[in-house]
């Protein structure tokens, strides 16, 4: 295995223990561990040393090993490399659906492409949704069914439609999907088509592998509390609570009754709340009632029409915007004609994937010290790492999705809350220093 040197030091200041520590706990020579800490990218170890060291250090091996994406700035995947992905699969007793996978590092979620082969004829078999909320297009170039429920209703079967006039750069209709909806995909016609869909992370993934943990009555405990809505006064409730207040004595430290801190939560009053924020230690954003908007199965949809009508110029591209949602705020997604050499260089908070749509287009971005850059045709895809900048030129058009993978909403809102932001990642990054009982 290939350990990670900075995840070792972190651990070892997280667990308070010195390098001789580690090394006398772990039954690994101090001359050893020295070494595998003067490595600025880590060392290959046998596995007969890494479970003795990640024992001292209280956590699960791969706790300490290398990502893979270490200074990784783009990773592309030719539309034969794309095709050689494919994974034919079989559902409801029929060939269903071809799986392609676009291009991203090691170990990374990437968006898929998949052939629909259910016809049209046939009502397609229902999967049990997944965790991760999805962003999904129709490439065309026919049309298709979408079916969200068992029972079939305006929320539930709708026709998802590929762009067949103007401006076909936007290829089609495209829609958000929430955790666990359960959807299924069969064509409207006798016209093949294809769709990318991307299961972006969950920010829940973490939450939701610490509950698996507890106890069943701690997790009932969390399932009671959450009810149908967490609404904001719930929120205040809780947090008050870890505080020592009720909503009365909290009132009371704002000089204000309780009714009308209450009316404060209730109706969304800014400057009671960050008063309320300021006095307590509380996150005044959080109690803010949030805007949803989706249907009645959670999904968020965009069709051509809306597409077309927002299309815009942006740093030189013509680019229009696929479905988007304020309660998933992560998934997001671009429609972008690329004309000539005139686009100009973009940045992005969180990793991005490209597909190219249509055209001959030529992606090139900053590697190191320099530059690099790589041709990409129909099919060709591209992952570009966070705050790498990129551009494209040529003559072609392009769908751009990215998911939460840093930065997400949450880390914003940490940033957003943290003392010297950019001195503690600074510090933070690639951080080898002890915690200082080591000379």
């Amino acid at each position: 295995m290939r350990l990670d040197t900075y995840k070792i030091v972190h651990w070892m200041n997280v667990r308070k223990m010195t390098l001789r520590q580690v090394a006398e706990a772990a039954g690994l020579g101090q001359a050893r561990l020295t070494d595998l800490l003067e490595k600025p990218g880590g060392d290959e170890w046998p596995d007969a040393d890494v479970a003795p060291l990640a024992h001292a250090l209280g956590v699960a091996p791969q706790h300490l090993s290398a990502s893979g994406r270490r200074d990784l700035t783009v990773v592309t995947r030719t539309a034969a490399q794309l095709a050689e992905t494919r994974r034919p699969i079989q559902r409801d007793g029929i060939h269903f659906y071809n799986y392609y996978t676009m291009a991203a590092p090691p170990g990374a979620v990437a968006p898929v492409i998949l052939d629909i082969l259910c016809p049209a004829d046939r009502l397609p078999a229902l999967n049990n949704g997944h965790l991760e909320p999805a962003i999904t297009v129709n490439l065309g170039p026919g049309d298709i069914h979408g079916r969200w429920g068992a029972e079939l209703t305006d929320a539930t079967w709708q026709v998802i439609e590929a762009n067949k006039g103007e401006d076909r750069w936007i290829v089609g209709d495209s829609y958000l999907e929430p955790s666990y909806c359960p959807h299924s995909y069969s064509l409207a016609s006798g016209t093949p088509a294809r769709i990318v869909s991307y299961t972006g992370q969950s920010n829940l993934a973490a939450l939701l592998e610490d509950v698996n943990d507890w106890p069943e009555p701690a997790a009932e405990e969390l399932f009671g509390w959450l009810g149908d809505e967490v609404s904001p006064r719930a929120l205040a409730d809780l947090l008050l609570a870890r505080r020592g207040h009720t909503l009365e004595s909290a009132a009371a430290a704002l000089g204000m009754s309780g009714e009308k801190l209450a009316a404060a939560l209730d109706y969304g009053a800014v400057d009671d709340l960050r008063e309320l924020g300021w006095k307590l230690g509380l996150d005044d954003r959080l109690l803010l009632r949030r805007q949803l908007r989706h249907d009645a199965v959670g999904k968020t949809y965009k069709d051509i029409a809306e597409c077309r009508r927002e299309a815009r110029d942006f740093r030189g591209y013509r680019v229009a915007s696929l479905a988007g949602a304020p309660h998933l705020p992560d998934l997001s997604g671009l429609y972008l004609r690329v004309t000539g050499d005139a686009g100009g260089d973009l940045v992005e908070p969180a990793e991005t994937h490209y597909l190219v749509t249509g055209g001959s287009l030529r992606l090139e971005w900053a590697e190191g010290d320099g530059a690099a850059s790589c041709e990409l045709g129909a099919d060709g895809t591209a992952w570009v790492a966070p705050f790498v900048r990129h551009r494209w030129s040529g003559d072609g058009s392009l769908i751009k999705l990215g998911s939460g993978r840093h930065l997400t909403y949450l880390d914003l809102y940490e940033l957003t809350n943290t003392y010297a932001a950019a001195a503690t990642l600074r510090r933070g990054r690639r951080d080898g220093r002890s915690w200082g009982y080591d000379s």
